[in-house]
């Protein structure tokens, strides 16, 4: 409790759920000419975002990008000084503990994800890259070099653990098998509008994504490119930031953007921008 940051830092970057109905969030600030984050866990979700009834948190000497649960108690933070750590909440999720770091990327790491067999991460940075880690050790087991632009947003198979999805601001959308030897493939070329910016599979499929573009456009498709029709929608007026399908409904897709609105769709409608629900987010006060 001790470690607390005394103020949440000014700009909310990641939202993450505890297995326990807790929430973790991720935000950061600049300060002169650096930025720098923190990372708050709150046991009642409706307590975020007091300081003071926070259970846990801890100021970064950087700025972060992504935050994902490793288990209960662990999570992955993706760095701005291309960097990636975990971190522990320990006595009785009272004080976060960092347990393992290290920098490997040469720009910042826009985005981390877990396997579905919690043995590996991928991460995604501006310096092009992919990254492998394995997450005993936090050692690099492989880099892969295919995306000619900024990595967006990378995200691994909820049920296969060798393949995850990587997008960029290249305009392009990879699929990854790391079992191969030649591991990336081409899933489209432009499915949305514009640069795609983030990616999520949906739960109860094993090729169906949704992907969001910087215009506010969310199209739903399949990998294997020769099958079924994409669904397109458009619920956002400004960069769509994340999306997320939930687990417990596979058809309702949640999205945020810089339009400063939540919004949840129900994916399966093919009019389905007719069918949301949106939540004003209020902008910081200055």
């Amino acid at each position: 409790m001790d470690n607390i940051p005394a103020a949440m830092d000014r700009h909310l970057d990641v939202i993450q759920c505890h297995e326990d109905g807790g929430v973790l969030l991720g935000a950061s600030n600049l300060t002169g000419r650096y930025w720098y984050g923190s990372i708050w866990y709150y046991q009642d979700p409706t307590y975020a975002p007091d300081v003071e009834k926070c259970k846990a948190g801890v100021q970064l000497e950087a700025g972060l990008s992504d935050v994902q649960w490793l288990s209960s108690t662990k999570v992955l933070v993706g760095l701005d000084t291309g960097g990636v750590a975990v971190w522990e909440l320990v006595d009785d999720f009272d004080t976060f503990m960092q347990q393992l770091s290290t920098v490997e990327h040469d720009n910042i790491v826009s985005s981390v994800t877990i396997s579905s067999d919690n043995q590996t991460a991928i991460s995604g940075s501006h310096d092009r890259c992919v990254k492998v880690w394995d997450l005993e050790t936090l050692a690099s087991k492989n880099t892969y070099r295919a995306h000619s632009d900024n990595i967006e947003c990378v995200k691994c198979h909820p049920k296969e653990s060798a393949i995850f999805l990587s997008c960029s601001l290249d305009g392009n959308i990879f699929l990854w098998d790391t079992r191969k030897p030649k591991p990336v493939s081409i899933v489209d070329k432009m499915p949305c509008q514009h640069s795609p910016k983030c990616v999520a599979w949906q739960p109860n499929s094993q090729h169906s994504f949704a992907v969001g573009d910087e215009t506010g456009q969310i199209v739903v498709k399949d990998t294997r490119t020769s099958i079924g029709s994409p669904v397109t929608f458009t619920p956002h007026s400004r960069c769509v930031n994340r999306v997320e399908f939930s687990k417990d409904s596979p058809s309702l897709l949640a999205s945020v953007s810089d339009d400063c609105l939540v919004v949840v769709t129900d994916a399966s409608v093919p009019k389905s921008s007719e069918v949301c629900i949106s939540l004003q987010v209020q902008k910081p006060v200055s």
